[in-house]
């Protein structure tokens, strides 16, 4: 048994009681009332725990902590038996598949790592197997893109019809890499550049790239510090990546030559930044 704060008070017997022990009990208990000088608490509540067993302990007003005996301290109360298991949250397959949703990550969690690693990716049991689940992506118009999107947080913008996100401070074309070369058939170069966010034409900061035929290169470019040097056919001149050529060389063709201009079309060419 443990003390408590709690008294009994019994209000007098009359004088002129008289009746049998069992009418006596009645007469004390229907004059008797338990009451405390402090108010009645039969739990603790607080965010420092308690150095001795003060009751059920309620900290930080969410996590039920109960005494125990043998260790002299308070210690987190095991609800697992009554918690609802919202998903799974491991590398290896579920062993069942209640509940259906698994967070894949890297590692199982064990006594010493608790962690599970770094998440994979979610799947969810469809009657048969697990799958993984593919978001819808968000979409709009121009004018409605995130006014303040995380690092790449994905956009499909309906008036250039292209999937873009938010990389490197700026929208840019999912597609592509720094560096990627491409022709593309617009009239204006601002249309072009509207249609594909995150490149630029190709010799924007070089002039000597603008107007010339895109050439394939065999060799490094010079002061690069690169060794390739590919073997080409005989009559075929090697060119370093980004050298510039072609306007000494004094070649006029006619559609009569036996070797005619090959008929051309000039498009704007871009480079992913």
């Amino acid at each position: 048994m443990k003390d408590t704060n709690l008294l009994l008070q019994i209000s007098p017997l009359p004088v002129e009681f008289v009746g049998t022990p069992q009418e006596f009990l009645y007469a004390l208990v229907h004059r008797a009332k338990i009451v405390s000088p402090s108010g009645t608490n039969f739990f603790f509540s607080g965010d420092v725990e308690p150095v001795s067993n003060v009751g059920p302990w309620l900290k930080n007003d969410t996590q039920w902590w109960v005494w125990d005996d043998e260790i002299k301290r308070y210690k987190p109360l095991d609800i697992s038996e009554s918690e609802t298991k919202w998903f799974w949250r491991q590398n290896s397959v579920p062993p069942t598949s209640t509940p259906p949703v698994w967070l894949k990550t890297t590692k199982d969690q064990t006594e010493t790592d608790t962690s599970g690693g770094n998440p994979i990716g979610r799947y969810e049991f469809n009657g048969t197997a697990w799958v993984p689940f593919t978001g819808v992506v968000n979409s709009g118009t121009t004018a409605q893109r995130p006014a303040s999107p995380q690092d790449f947080q994905q956009y499909f913008d309906t008036d250039i019809v292209c999937l873009i996100w938010w990389e490197r401070g700026k929208w840019r074309t999912v597609s592509g890499v720094p560096g990627d070369l491409k022709p593309v058939s617009f009239e204006t170069l601002v249309e072009a550049l509207l249609f594909n966010p995150g490149w630029d034409v190709f010799g924007a900061a070089n002039a000597g790239f603008r107007g010339r035929y895109v050439s394939e290169a065999t060799k490094d470019a010079f002061g690069s510090g690169g060794t390739t040097d590919l073997t080409v056919s005989p009559g075929v001149a090697k060119r370093g990546a980004f050298e510039t050529f072609g306007e000494t060389d004094g070649v006029q063709l006619n559609s009569s030559s036996p070797v005619p201009y090959p008929p051309t079309i000039a498009l704007w060419w871009l480079v992913k930044e």
